[in-house]
C-alpha cells in the first residue's frame, strides 16, 4: 500500500485558519481531526467526480480553482458553483447515501486540496463534536447564498448580475472563461459579451 501522502505546512494553517472563522478548535484536536484528510492533485481540466458516480470524497480548495455543473438532456452545461482557494466542496448528501451524484466537479487550474472521505466524514461528527458545530454553520451560510443566487437568477437583469459577481469575487474574472461566466450567471455568452461592451465601451 503506497504511503500517505504529507499534508504541507502551509496547507495545514490555510486549512486551521478557516476553520476557527467558524469556531474555536479544542486545544490538542486539530492534528487528530488533520489526519482524517488527505492532500490531493489534479491536472488543468482534469475531472475530480463526473455526474453517475458515487462520492468517496468531500473536499476543501487549498490551491487552484474548479467548477461544479449539471448537463441537461440537450447536452447544456449549466454551473453552479466555483470553488477557488479555501473553498469547500462537494455532493455530501450523496456521498453520506452512498448514491450517484448529478454534478461533475472540474479542475478549470491545477488544483491542490485535501480531502476527506465518507468514513471518515463520520468519525469526524461522532469524535469531534465542535466539527458538526462548525460544519452546520458554514453549511447554513452556503445555503442562504445559493437560495439568494437561485433569486437573483429569476428577478435581476444579466447585467446587475454580473455587476455582483464583479464585486463580490473579482479574482474569478482572471482565472475563468468568459463562456463559463456566462453559464453561472444563466446567460448566453451572446448577451455576456453586449453587457461587457456596455460596461467596458469595448
Amino acid at each position: 500500500m503506497p504511503a500517505k501522502k504529507k499534508i504541507k505546512e502551509y496547507q495545514t494553517a490555510l486549512f486551521l485558519e478557516e476553520i476557527q472563522k467558524r469556531i474555536t478548535v479544542p486545544e490538542g484536536q486539530y492534528e487528530k481531526f488533520l489526519a482524517l484528510w488527505e492532500p490531493k492533485e489534479f491536472k488543468r481540466n482534469e475531472f475530480i467526480l463526473k455526474a453517475g458516480e458515487v462520492p468517496k470524497f468531500s473536499m476543501f480548495v487549498l490551491k487552484g480553482c474548479m467548477r461544479q455543473y449539471i448537463v441537461n438532456e440537450k447536452g447544456e452545461e449549466s454551473i453552479v458553483y466555483f470553488a477557488e482557494e479555501r473553498h469547500w466542496l462537494g455532493d455530501l448528501a450523496a456521498m453520506r447515501s452512498k448514491v450517484p451524484t448529478t454534478f461533475n466537479y472540474q479542475a478549470i487550474e491545477d488544483c491542490e486540496l485535501l480531502v476527506i472521505s465518507a468514513e471518515n466524514w463520520e468519525r469526524a461528527f461522532v469524535e469531534f463534536p465542535w466539527w458538526t458545530v462548525a460544519h452546520l454553520t458554514g453549511f447554513q451560510k452556503w445555503a442562504a447564498k445559493m437560495q439568494q443566487e437561485l433569486a437573483d437568477k429569476n428577478t435581476l437583469t444579466g447585467e446587475v448580475r454580473y455587476l455582483t459577481l464583479l464585486k463580490e469575487r473579482p479574482t474569478l474574472f482572471q482565472r475563468v472563461p468568459q463562456h463559463y461566466i456566462a453559464s453561472y450567471l444563466g446567460i448566453s455568452p451572446e448577451t455576456l459579451s453586449r453587457i461587457r461592451k456596455k460596461i467596458y465601451n469595448i
